[in-house]
């Protein structure tokens, strides 16, 4: 058995497949690339792949990972261009890495991510809108209400936004660029932000840029627990 992480993109048509949509596409597409992927034992095997944190349907991302376990130790280059010569345009392999050592599961590692959010605003409303988020970063907190199969629930997402940007791109433009948590210690999503505009905006895009791990001031991204301690 030998262990790779894989590291991708999501964009185009393929942002708007469902997490279980991604999966069973790329289960597919290393099936295309001859890959011999190792299962699970059971009356119902499946294969040893396993993503990180899930994307909200709609959302693009620049830098997506999976862990796939193979039977066989394939050069990662091989790896890299077997798998994107069988997927779809919009999925794409940036890079493949051996995992040299036992390493802990992607959702369990990340705890950062990056996103780029482009909306269209009412010219009129900018300077509103601009202080209403700026408020994001003066509160201490900032509560809004999540709605989920149990019900709602209040929750404050202050201390999970670590960066916020605004640049206005165009008479109608602006361009959110920040960081929040993600993962078991609190998960920012970018429709978070939008609950603190009073004013109407529409979304034109979501991209997720980066996803990683941080930890006492120290940056480390999934990759490089590949072959390092500590993952």
């Amino acid at each position: 058995m030998y262990s790779f992480r894989v590291r991708f993109t999501k964009e185009q048509r393929q942002k708007y497949l469902s997490h279980l949509e991604l999966i069973k596409g790329i289960e597919r597409a290393i099936r295309r690339a001859q890959l011999e992927m190792v299962y699970s034992e059971g009356f119902h095997p499946h294969p040893k792949l396993s993503f990180g944190p899930a994307l909200a349907v709609g959302t693009a991302s620049e830098d997506e990972y999976f862990d796939l376990e193979l039977t066989r130790d394939y050069p990662p280059e091989k790896i890299l261009e077997s798998i994107n010569k069988a997927l779809t345009e919009g999925l794409n392999v940036l890079a493949v890495k051996k995992i040299l050592h036992r390493v802990k599961p992607l959702n369990a590692i990340i705890n950062r991510a990056s996103y780029v959010m482009i909306l269209r605003t009412d010219p009129r409303d900018r300077s509103v809108i601009i202080d209403q988020l700026n408020i994001l970063l003066t509160s201490t907190s900032v509560e809004i209400i999540r709605t989920n199969k149990d019900g709602q629930k209040v929750v404050n997402i202050r201390p999970w936004l670590h960066t916020l940007t605004i640049r206005i791109k165009d008479d109608d433009l602006l361009e959110l660029e920040f960081i929040g948590e993600i993962g078991s210690s609190g998960n920012l999503r970018p429709d978070d932000l939008l609950r603190v505009i009073s004013r109407p905006v529409e979304v034109l895009a979501i991209t997720r840029t980066g996803l990683w791990r941080e930890e006492d001031g120290t940056v480390t991204r999934p990759l490089d627990f590949c072959d390092k301690a500590g993952g």
